[in-house]
């Protein structure tokens, strides 16, 4: 069940409004599957679950709309957005695209202390039906992948591989639950890092094109298998 906040509640950090703290919490609900994709959330019964006025429920659900997590429907109110097979492999064909020539760069370029940053971001494996831990290995699992991004040094890929793994997010949740790959994706990130270690770029580009592969059959193994939780209010 959500988690009510007191109208007028002060924010979660300094100079969150209201209307951020409660599209923040939102935000999780969709990422995490607590809303299927079709689910209808209605502005004043989210504003009565989430104890806040209209105001701040309004300004949340038109926030995920621009993000593209609801779609506004006339006179129903909000839907989680649908996810489509299409969809997924558009947004892995962009990840094999950029990370491919990102990791080849990061093998050509990469100094020892580069490398050391990444070993300190492979990250710890996640607990199965954990929903936590799943978020806590998909934060470490971004923050690898925008760092080595980020060895390009260019800002522009950096940014656009970080705005994909924030947009598969959800689909991620949904693909942890298929079944235990916990010590397998750890693994990859470890192989991963050694292949950039020994500026290797062709071995760089073949171990990260495998990962977003493997990656990309666990999330459509999780959207076709229906392994969403069942809705909540």
């Amino acid at each position: 069940m959500p988690k009510r906040m007191a109208a007028g509640k002060r924010p979660s950090r300094p100079g969150e409004s209201v209307a951020r703290a409660l599209h923040n919490q939102l935000r999780q609900g969709v990422l995490r599957g607590m809303w299927r994709p079709g689910h209808t959330l209605v502005e004043h019964k989210v504003a009565h679950a989430y104890g806040v006025s209209r105001g701040p429920a309004r300004e949340a659900l038109k926030l995920l709309e621009r993000e593209g997590l609801l779609t506004a429907i006339p006179r129903r109110g909000y839907v989680v957005s649908m996810i489509t097979v299409r969809q997924i492999r558009e947004l892995f064909d962009l990840r094999l695209i950029l990370e491919r020539e990102a990791a080849a760069r990061a093998a050509r370029t990469a100094t020892p202390e580069d490398v050391a940053r990444l070993e300190a971001l492979v990250g710890d494996p996640y607990l199965l039906g954990d929903q936590e831990s799943y978020a806590r290995f998909l934060s470490q699992n971004r923050a690898f992948h925008v760092a080595i991004a980020r060895l390009t040094r260019n800002d522009r890929i950096a940014a656009l591989v970080e705005a994909l793994l924030e947009e598969l997010e959800r689909l991620f949740h949904l693909g942890l639950d298929v079944r235990d790959r916990a010590e397998t994706l750890v693994s990859e990130h470890k192989e991963l890092v050694d292949a950039i270690r020994a500026h290797d770029p062709k071995r760089a580009m073949r171990v990260a094109a495998a990962q977003i592969e493997n990656a990309q059959t666990m999330v459509l193994e999780g959207v076709t298998q229906g392994l969403l939780p069942a809705a909540v209010p």
